[in-house]
């Protein structure tokens, strides 16, 4: 497997919590957590952070991440779904560099518990098995988040 472009897509326009991805948590900025669990894993050629706002641009970059253009405001709205997005941020990124990359590695920009040991572990699964097209990393939980007897309406 060739050329591994790693892309965290983020937008300034959050519903629930303003500005949440430039917000410290930890003292480190939100965006920051998935860009130190990429750098750290190693296994990708560029890491790329999709975002539409110059404030996370200028934050992202401060944490090691490449933001050569903002991302179209069409790919940026709150009904705007991921698939486009990261579609939207690879065909773009292959355009302005004048190559292809032969595999897309998605990191949510608010996931402050994605480890590089994860992020290494679904390249290198990927790398080693030609069949496969995706891999995806989660861990378990085992809270029970329901009680017996409880209404939900």
């Amino acid at each position: 497997m060739g050329t591994v472009l790693c892309i965290i897509p983020t937008s300034g326009g959050s519903k629930g919590l303003s500005r949440k991805n430039v917000l410290e948590l930890g003292g480190r900025p939100l965006v920051g957590y998935p860009i130190a669990a990429a750098r750290a894993s190693g296994v990708y050629d560029v890491l790329l952070v999709s975002t539409d706002d110059g404030e996370i641009t200028k934050v992202a970059r401060a944490q090691g991440a490449h933001i050569p253009f903002l991302r179209p405001s069409a790919f940026a709205q709150a009904l705007t779904i991921t698939k486009a997005t990261l579609q939207q941020a690879l065909r773009a990124f292959e355009k302005h560099v004048g190559n292809t990359f032969d595999t897309c590695l998605f990191l949510t920009p608010t996931d402050i518990f994605s480890s590089a040991s994860w992020v290494t572990r679904a390249v290198t699964v990927l790398k080693e098995n030609h069949e496969l097209e995706s891999a995806f990393s989660c861990s378990s939980t085992h809270k029970n988040y329901w009680q017996p007897g409880e209404s939900r309406q």
